[in-house]
C-alpha cells in the first residue's frame, strides 16, 4: 500500500522534499511500519536520523505524527491501522533548554 507522508520543518530539509510516498505490506498498514518502511531506506538516511530516538525506531520523542489530520496519541498510537485514503505527517518536535 502507497502512504503519502507531509514533511514539516528539519524533516522536510533532511529528506530534500516536502512530501514522500513510501510501500507499506498491506497486512501490515500501521504507522509503526511506516516509520519501520523509513529507517530501512538508505535514501532517508539523514530522516531517519532526525525522527527516530536511538536505536528504539520510536519516533515520538522527536516526532508529532499525524493521521489525516488527528495525531496518533489520540488514535492507537504507532499501531494506528493506515487506510489507502490517510496521509502521514511528521512534525519535528523542539528541544531546548
Amino acid at each position: 500500500m502507497i502512504v503519502p507522508i507531509r514533511l514539516y520543518g528539519v524533516f522536510r530539509s533532511a529528506a530534500r522534499s516536502e512530501r514522500v510516498e513510501i510501500n507499506i505490506p498491506i497486512d501490515q498498514p500501521t504507522v509503526r511500519a511506516a516509520i519501520a518502511e523509513i529507517a530501512s531506506r538508505p535514501d532517508f538516511k539523514e530522516l531517519t536520523q532526525l525522527v527516530l530516538y536511538g536505536e528504539t525506531l520510536d519516533p515520538r520523542p522527536n516526532a508529532l505524527i499525524i493521521v489525516s489530520g488527528r495525531e496518533i496519541g489520540t488514535l492507537e498510537g504507532l499501531d494506528t491501522k493506515l487506510k489507502a485514503s490517510d496521509e502521514l505527517s511528521l512534525l519535528p518536535i523542539a528541544h531546548g533548554g
